[in-house]
């Protein structure tokens, strides 16, 4: 067994620094637009003005309506096929069988979990802006005995370009491609005990709390555009180790950057995002965003902070990361 887990990975490395899949670029199916802002910020409730109020948005440094950070990976997501997409395991349409991700679904390993994601913005996104990305797998590990069960993590990144051909922002994604027949309930996992981090020694920002029902969880996948079933399908996602449906990424993500704009303002750029899940973010729990900053300087006229933040239910922590931006000092 361990023989042929070592070539299965081996054949996965030698597709390192080539394109997860074969389609190559991803275009946007649509310009940035404010309909599908609107629809996102009302699914999180992120009431941040320079998203939707031209007058509030062009008064300040960002000149005009912006599109939250947070959805960079949303546009360029593609189209689903609904049919037969519970059998894809969530992908949007039929994957190349040579794909890293089709090769561990077929060597059994059918469960897919986010587990990191890493995002990086170089400027925000306007209106009318035209997208695509180009997506090149990094890295995927040995196998490793997770509290899920067997499994590959498995890490890509995708850069995120203009119609111009200039880049935008990044991300650095990973997931756990694991097996399911032989795994402990996601919950259990995710209760176990874990060490505090060190830490912060600077402002706490206010906390903020996000009571999770079945709506807010599917609103959230809907706005992001991500159909993967153990967003709305209780049962599927139950098959698949989780107590309940549970939050996609995408979300936790625009819950982050709601956070983090609501404590430093309207007039803030983020600048990257990085987190890490743990406990799913499932009905009935409530969530609860806490986070203080970790380091202040200045950047000429700006004032940057990383601040640190945690999101935890229950089960235990949901997010643990950080958020880098810049505001006017």
């Amino acid at each position: 067994m361990e023989a042929q887990s070592d070539a299965l990975r081996a054949r996965l490395l030698d597709r390192v620094g080539l394109p997860l899949s074969d389609s190559g670029r991803s275009q946007a199916p649509d310009p940035v637009n404010v309909p599908m802002i609107r629809h996102w910020v009302d699914a999180l409730d992120d009431r941040n003005p320079v998203y939707l109020d031209d007058e509030v948005a062009a008064a300040g440094r960002h000149g005009g309506i912006v599109a939250p950070p947070a959805m960079l990976q949303t546009w360029t997501m593609g189209r689903p096929r609904i049919e037969g997409i519970a059998e894809r395991g969530g992908a949007a349409g039929e994957m190349n069988p040579d794909s890293p991700l089709s090769v561990l679904t077929d060597a059994g390993f059918r469960g897919t979990l986010a587990t990191n994601s890493e995002l990086e913005f170089d400027r925000y996104l306007h209106p009318g802006d035209v997208l695509e990305s180009v997506t090149l797998l990094e890295d995927v590990s040995e196998r490793k005995a997770t509290g899920l069960g067997l499994g590959y993590f498995v890490t890509w990144v995708s850069t995120y370009l203009d119609e111009a051909g200039e880049v935008v922002g990044r991300q650095r994604f990973r997931i756990l491609k694991f097996d399911p027949s032989r795994m402990e309930a996601l919950g259990d996992r995710a209760s176990k005990a874990r060490p505090e981090p060190d830490p912060p020694s600077g402002e706490e920002l206010p906390a903020m709390e996000i009571a999770l029902t079945p709506t807010v969880i599917v609103a959230g996948a809907i706005a992001s555009r991500d159909f993967m079933p153990v967003h709305h399908d209780a049962e599927y996602a139950r098959a698949q180790g989780a107590p309940d449906l549970f939050m996609n990424i995408l979300t936790s993500n625009g819950y982050v950057s709601r956070f983090v704009t609501d404590w430093a303002g309207p007039e803030t750029r983020l600048r990257r995002i990085a987190i890490k899940l743990g406990a799913p973010a499932v009905p009935g729990q409530t969530l609860r965003f806490t986070g203080q900053v970790r380091t202040s300087s200045t950047d000429g006229d700006l004032l940057v902070d990383e601040v640190a933040i945690r999101a935890s239910n229950d089960l235990g922590d949901h997010v643990t990361g950080s958020v880098e931006l810049d505001r006017p000092a």
